[in-house]
């Protein structure tokens, strides 16, 4: 009887790893058909601020002035490397960007799904992981590599995630070359966008935690040093940047609450801030109840994860209160929530795990469930992300093409005059000539 039981198992075992592995290759299918259908060629937005920097690079040879310029108090050194390259020697193709964010945005999507899978039982391990990895490859996130105005995302998550690994992963010792290995991707994940600061509090967080007193003592010296050293020098201070959330604390803390549900906030986008509130509380209990000084590794990990992504919220709020609707937060910051999602699939593990023990075949099917919803909301997401890719490029055509409306001048350039002659200088070059026409672009109205 105990021998055809196991058989049984031994079966559900096998299916699950099977449909897990088909569900995963699909998903896996569609981001990167989605990288390639949602990829936005022509340079718009911030991308042109960072074109007319690359033309001065070649008049006054400044790299490091070039590499450490802020923009909107980011050091996007990543992104001017990357450009740099394209317009020097590739031809103007925004390939560079796209291809790392694709990479940054796999890279990520396989450290947490690892850690995932690390926490879960056996039998469900892969299933876990393949969860953990879906929610960072969700079709939202993609425009973190597809449009490359957004890469900026994609290099300081997959930087940022590595750095909770290394550290949180760490044992108890001062400073070893895992320590190194978290402060080298604390400090890259920063050269990614901005948001990567918030990883010197996470990891000296993590070590009071766990009462590692000499690796805290290192985080917290060289993090205010870093620090400080990124927001000098820059026109516009952090203090500044965040006076409009202290005139007006009320947007800035529904902008930050309406970040965590992302990318599902514009289902209700008014009522939404009442969901990322139950996530903010149940992500903060979390994080005060476990990943103490008895907690394994990865749970240590999974609430520096959480962590990260409550502290990039919070940056959010102060930075973006004024400057963009609270209730229609930009789909862009989803990456970043990431971490949060994959954190607390990792701390349910030990949940998951009891219900196998007691009722194996129910937590099968309940994993397949998930697996299986999973993909057809993203399937549902995917076709609107592809939507609003062809009205981006619809609207960058009718830019060049002289067709200017708000919303051109919005979302493309607020100062024609200025994006014209960059626009005139790059077609004389060849640079950036070529675009995705998977369409006839719709005028924009």
């Amino acid at each position: 009887m105990k021998a055809n039981v196991r058989e049984t198992q031994g079966e559900g075992h096998r299916g699950l790893r099977i449909a897990t592995l088909g569900v995963l290759g699909a998903y896996l299918l569609l981001a990167l058909y989605l990288l390639w259908r949602t990829a936005v060629l022509t340079p718009f937005s911030d991308e042109i601020n960072w074109a007319f920097s690359w033309y001065q690079l070649k008049g006054d040879h400044d790299w490091l002035g070039y590499l450490l310029a802020p923009h909107n108090l980011n050091r996007l050194a990543w992104t001017r490397i990357l450009l740099a390259l394209d317009m020097g020697a590739l031809g103007g193709t925004n390939a560079p960007l796209i291809v790392s964010g694709g990479v940054a945005l796999g890279v990520t999507a396989a450290i947490l799904g690892a850690q995932a899978a690390r926490a879960a039982p056996r039998p469900l391990a892969l299933a876990w992981g393949t969860l953990a990895a879906m929610l960072t490859l969700m079709a939202g996130n993609v425009l973190d590599a597809s449009f490359p105005i957004n890469v900026t995302y994609a290099h300081a998550a997959v930087f940022a995630v590595a750095a909770i690994s290394l550290s949180e992963g760490a044992p108890r010792t001062a400073l070893g070359w895992r320590g190194v290995g978290a402060l080298l991707c604390a400090a890259a994940s920063a050269f990614g966008s901005g948001a990567g600061l918030a990883l010197f509090p996470v990891m000296a967080w993590g070590a009071l935690r766990r009462r590692d007193w000499g690796w805290l003592a290192i985080v917290t010296v060289l993090g205010v040093v870093f620090v400080g050293l990124y927001v000098s020098g820059q026109r516009q201070g952090a203090a500044s940047d965040a006076l409009p959330a202290l005139h007006d604390p009320k947007s800035a803390l529904i902008l930050s609450l309406n970040y965590l549900v992302l990318p599902w906030t514009r289902l209700s986008p008014h009522f939404a801030w009442t969901i990322g509130l139950a996530v903010a509380a149940a992500a903060t209990a979390l994080i005060l109840a476990r990943g103490g000084p008895q907690a394994r590794p990865v749970e240590r990990i999974a609430c520096g994860f959480m962590l990260f992504s409550l502290g990039t919220a919070a940056m959010a709020g102060l930075g973006r209160a004024g400057v963009t609707d609270p209730y229609d937060v930009p789909i862009r910051y989803g990456l970043l929530v990431a971490p949060l999602q994959a954190g607390a699939l990792i701390l349910a593990a030990p949940w998951a795990e009891r219900l196998w023990r007691l009722r194996p075949q129910l937590a099968h099917a309940l994993v397949l469930t998930l697996l299986l919803g999973m993909f057809a909301q993203n399937a549902v997401l995917a076709a609107k992300v592809v939507r609003a890719s062809d009205v981006m490029r619809g609207i960058v055509a009718d830019y060049q093409a002289g067709r200017r409306t708000s919303q051109t001048l919005a979302v493309v350039y607020p100062t024609p005059a200025f994006a014209d002659a960059l626009f005139a200088r790059m077609r004389h070059d060849g640079l950036f000539q070529h675009e995705l026409h998977l369409k006839p672009a719709a005028p924009a109205r």
